[in-house]
């Protein structure tokens, strides 16, 4: 019989998922605010009188994805990932003051 579902494992009742154990909390935090990213972003396009600062937020948010890939691509030995992503990151905190300043 067919499983659908091959990459659970039971082990004591619980059910463990082998893509988490692989992930250290730098990529945990990515997924994150890349979730926080789609959901505010989407929020802002569907309904753009009733969220009209959402997508600051997102920007926001979209800072943090970023520093937290140029974290995770630093400890994974990829320098120049991780500065192209330290660079986007510092541009996208910078754009963010600045609409809040304006």
């Amino acid at each position: 019989m067919l499983r659908m579902f091959s990459y659970r494992r039971k082990i004591k009742g619980r059910v463990n998922l082998p893509m988490f154990k692989k992930m250290d909390i730098y990529r945990i935090l990515t997924l994150i605010s890349a979730l926080m990213v789609v959901i505010l972003s989407s929020l802002s396009l569907a309904f753009p009188d009733t969220y009209k600062h959402s997508y600051t937020i997102a920007q926001f948010f979209l800072g943090i994805l970023f520093l937290f890939s140029g974290i995770s691509e630093f400890k994974a030995k990829r320098n120049h990932m991780a500065i192209a992503s330290f660079i986007v990151s510092f541009f996208t905190f910078f754009v963010f003051i600045l609409r809040l300043t304006v």
